[in-house]
């Protein structure tokens, strides 16, 4: 067997494995539309565009079933820190609009008293009042929120190309990997058959 008989074989073989692959990875998402080639009765569309609303509803889904339940937001929206945060912003919403509604007329020492009463009733009672709304709320919105919908939206209405670009993105290095694998098989797959070859030989 000749040297570049050897040699071609193996990287032959790389080159099929990697374009083979690449060719997938592509497919994943193109063609954006389908395409219908010498008038067969079948197209050919990517991956993602053609199952674009099953994917949408499956990660729906899983993400309200097993990432993100509205009971852990609504729990979420409970911890000290989230509270402490919106108690605050409603106290100074509250303390502005009281601010706005005193009478120009009413001397500046009473209006600071006023406002001084009105902050520390506020900062006491404040916190109680949204855990309340909250808790009050809670069931409403575990009801009538429903996170799969709201997910399976947002992904239907992102444009094909943005929502490749973020799945790029995020998995850029393993589908490289993938079509450097393509190549490493497709060279050992040579390597086999050279081996196979010289042996019958």
């Amino acid at each position: 067997m000749q040297w570049w008989t050897v040699l071609s074989i193996p990287i032959i073989g790389a080159f099929i494995g990697w374009i083979t692959n690449l060719i997938a990875v592509k497919a994943i998402f193109k063609p954006y539309e389908p395409v219908r080639l010498f008038g067969l009765p079948w197209a050919i569309q990517g991956v993602v565009p053609k199952r674009r609303a099953e994917l949408a509803r499956s990660i729906g889904e899983v993400v309200e079933n097993e990432l993100l339940k509205m009971e852990d937001i609504i729990h979420q929206m409970k911890s000290p820190e989230v509270l402490d945060k919106i108690a605050s912003s409603a106290s100074e919403s509250i303390r502005g609009m009281v601010v706005e509604r005193i009478p120009m007329w009413v001397p500046t020492t009473i209006r600071t008293v006023i406002l001084e009463m009105m902050g520390d009733m506020l900062q006491k009672q404040m916190p109680q009042v949204i855990n309340q709304i909250i808790d009050q709320a809670g069931g409403s919105i575990v009801e009538k929120v429903k996170l799969s919908q709201l997910v399976e939206e947002r992904m239907n209405a992102y444009d094909i190309r943005h929502l490749e670009k973020i799945i790029v993105t995020v998995a850029a290095r393993e589908l490289k990997h993938i079509e450097i694998i393509g190549g490493i098989l497709g060279f050992l797959i040579g390597l086999v058959q050279v081996t196979i070859v010289y042996l019958s030989t």
